[in-house]
């Protein structure tokens, strides 16, 4: 019986798009610190990516939308310091999640949830001067395959998301290569990866002076101008990604719903302050009651931001939470602590 309300609640909630990973820092940003005697710019930049991060938009409209409203960057911020990470110095800014939701809550401004979406890049390069290879996180053959990573990197903790390369160890690389023609490398990737979106893009020279682009990007190009018309292309192909991705899941924060939460396996204290913080870390969670204790269980009610639908997905993508039980058509849900 378990099984079955379990399966049905799934299809329910989850048969539209589902975000499949928690962006567990997302209220913590690494900001460069170009120059110490001017950590004012860099607590500024942190500010803005936060906002980015937060409303899923990389615009500067709703950064200015916040400071017009009377308020300063610094008004959001717990603590900061300076850090460091490979010879590298970082400014870590940790903002207040309450204060901004309410900030963004006031302003009528939409928000993204902790769960994410991921987009895995399969970008195969054939250069001709050598075997033609998936491009991964571990080796770089070319300058290109560095721009590429950084980019990744940089839009990642940039929107709060994840833009991913595969891991392939030599036996994938052999079954792609050897049986690319009878192999989907949607559904080749699907059973390793766990992904919202792949993106498909092969690399070809042609001929000495030129490039061919194809998959979701198509163009040709010549060998002088390729890597930085290429990366102008990735560029604008990721962003408008990322883009809908984000805009589809925005939260309206004018619409409150309650939900009943029942969470069991909790056999000491340390648990209870574990699972409380996980629950007090989701963005979409309002309002959170504990109703009562029985043996192993505490159960919550909590007032969610946005649809239910969107405080599950927070849930589903958290790891410190398996869940048990749904029930059609009532605001109810079984979790389980995960140890």
């Amino acid at each position: 019986m378990r099984f079955i309300k379990h399966t049905l609640f799934c299809l329910i909630i989850f048969s539209n798009t589902c975000f499949g990973k928690e962006f567990i820092d997302l209220f913590t940003v690494l900001e460069p610190v170009e120059n110490t005697s001017n950590i004012e710019k860099s607590i500024n930049n942190a500010f803005n990516t936060m906002i980015y991060r937060l409303s899923g938009n990389d615009s500067p409209s709703n950064i200015w939308k916040i400071i017009n409203a009377g308020n300063s960057r610094k008004d959001f911020i717990k603590s900061y310091s300076l850090e460091n990470f490979d010879n590298k110095s970082f400014l870590e800014v940790n903002f207040d999640k309450n204060l901004l939701i309410d900030k963004f809550n006031q302003l009528s401004i939409p928000f993204l949830g902790n769960s994410r979406p991921v987009i895995l890049f399969l970008i195969k390069i054939d250069a001709g001067s050598s075997e033609p290879y998936i491009l991964t996180n571990s080796d770089s053959n070319f300058d290109l395959d560095m721009d590429i990573k950084k980019y990744l990197k940089y839009i990642s903790m940039k929107r709060g998301v994840f833009l991913e390369l595969p891991t392939l160890d030599l036996l994938d690389i052999n079954e792609l290569n050897n049986y690319e023609k009878l192999i989907n490398p949607n559904n080749f990737f699907k059973d390793k990866y766990v992904f919202d979106e792949l993106v498909e893009v092969e690399i070809l020279k042609t001929s000495i002076n030129e490039w061919s682009v194809d998959g979701d990007l198509k163009f040709l190009a010549d060998d002088f101008t390729f890597d930085s018309f290429f990366m102008k292309n990735f560029h604008k192909h990721t962003k408008t990604k990322v883009d809908l991705l984000l805009k589809n899941n925005l939260i309206d924060s004018s619409q409150i719903n309650k939900i009943n939460v029942s969470i069991n396996n909790i056999y000491n204290f340390q648990d209870y302050l574990k699972i409380k913080k996980a629950i007090e870390n989701l963005v979409t969670a309002k309002e959170i009651t504990i109703n009562k204790f029985a043996i192993d269980t505490v159960f919550y009610e909590i007032s969610t931001y946005g649809d239910i639908k969107y405080l599950i997905q927070d849930i589903s993508s958290n790891n410190f939470f398996e869940i048990l039980d749904g029930y059609e058509n009532k605001p109810i849900i079984g979790l389980s602590y995960k140890r």
